[in-house]
């Protein structure tokens, strides 16, 4: 499948506690968006080893 067939997906995020296109934030709201790390269930707090480490620093 070449670009020219392929459907563009619109990106949505939550900014200033509003759901919007991320491709009408503007360029200092769109730089914020690109600097965010992605979370993952095992990047949590609440799993693995390191849910342990701070429950043990917290006792």
């Amino acid at each position: 499948m070449n670009n020219n067939q392929r459907t563009p997906c619109e990106v949505f995020s939550r900014s200033m506690g509003y759901i919007r296109p991320v491709q009408h934030f503007n360029i200092g709201k769109y730089s914020e968006f690109c600097e965010r790390k992605t979370f993952t269930e095992a990047n949590s707090l609440t799993t693995g080893a390191r849910h342990s480490e701070l429950l043990k620093k917290a006792a």
